[in-house]
């Protein structure tokens, strides 16, 4: 009977891994739990648990057992104390903590297992194995259909094609983004926001100039509008002659002393005097009671100078040379 006391010790160690393995799957399903056994050199079975191929321990266990009653940890059991009832008692090392993470510190630990693995949690485990199971073929199903669509659109033509790759390089670029370009983009839209803020309110002021300013200042320049009688034709021309217009530093701007502006303020006077005594010519044009616009001809000079009245004062715009007329004989 030592052969079946054997068998029986070896099943209840193959349920207790198995069932260890059925909880880890279910607390971390995509960590890739599994378990390799292997003959020790004592010819005795050993267990070890691995995480994605990479065994958590140097050696191996008797059997992985989940500690549901007490330190609600994976343990590797290494040896057994004793038995009393329906539980058994072990010592054994801590390899996966109670919130599926590894141990960092492989510390010892002793548990009482029961002696029979329970159906119902048997049952259990084999549920959330299918359900896992399951969900990893649609996983996979899912896939297949995506890699199909791919070489679906890349056999109907080559734009497709493009696309996809730009799609696809978009997202590796997307994906390789560091902090730095994130703070650039973040930095980007605070300067497009900013931007947008102060268009809104320069279309704000265009607005208000619009509705208030412009016609205030329509108003004010109607109302204040020269008249034609107030334009004398020799004090403006005298002005004009003597340079000041001219912005300073201008070379024919007369200079700040007494002589030269008294030199420049009679040749002015000459001029203007003799100019307009041979004749000479006013018109004016005024746009809408805004303002007034005067033009002088003075054809001794072959010039005719023009002024704008406007806010109740005459101001000097420009001049020009008037062509000579030719006498046929």
């Amino acid at each position: 009977n030592l052969s079946s006391i054997n068998s029986l010790t070896m099943t209840l160690e193959s349920n207790r891994t198995e069932e260890a393995l059925r909880h880890l799957r279910s607390l971390k399903p995509y960590d890739g739990w599994s378990a390799d056994t292997y003959i020790d050199s004592k010819a005795e079975k050993r267990v070890m648990l691995c995480r994605r191929n990479a065994p958590l321990s140097k050696s191996g266990y008797t059997s992985i057992a989940f500690d549901k009653n007490t330190t609600k940890c994976v343990v590797g059991i290494t040896t057994d104390i004793g038995k009393s009832g329906k539980s058994s008692f072990h010592r054994g090392v801590v390899l996966v903590e109670k919130d599926g993470t590894v141990a960092r510190d492989q510390r010892e630990v002793r548990v009482a297992l029961p002696n029979i693995v329970s159906p119902s949690s048997a049952g259990e485990g084999n549920k959330k194995e299918q359900e896992l199971n399951k969900a990893k073929e649609q996983n996979r199903k899912d896939r297949e259909r995506a890699r199909q669509a791919v070489e679906r659109r890349e056999r109907e033509g080559s734009g497709s094609t493009a696309t996809a790759t730009a799609t696809g390089n978009n997202m590796d670029m997307m994906g390789k983004m560091s902090d730095q370009d994130s703070a650039e983009l973040a930095k980007l839209g605070l300067y497009f926001i900013g931007i947008v803020t102060v268009l809104r309110i320069l279309s704000s002021f265009y607005f208000l100039f619009n509705i208030i300013l412009l016609p205030m200042v329509i108003l004010t320049a109607i109302n204040n509008c020269p008249k034609n009688e107030s334009f004398d034709t020799k004090k403006e021309l005298k002005r004009v002659l003597r340079g000041q217009h001219l912005p300073e530093g201008h070379q024919a701007k007369p200079n700040d002393d007494w002589l030269s502006q008294s030199i420049a303020r009679l040749a002015a006077s000459v001029t203007a005097e003799a100019a307009t005594a041979l004749g000479h010519e006013v018109s004016f044009m005024n746009i809408a009671g805004v303002c007034t616009f005067a033009t002088v001809n003075v054809p001794v000079m072959n010039m005719e100078f023009y002024w704008i009245g406007v806010f109740g004062t005459w101001k000097y715009l420009l001049k020009r040379e008037t062509p000579v007329a030719v006498t046929q004989q």
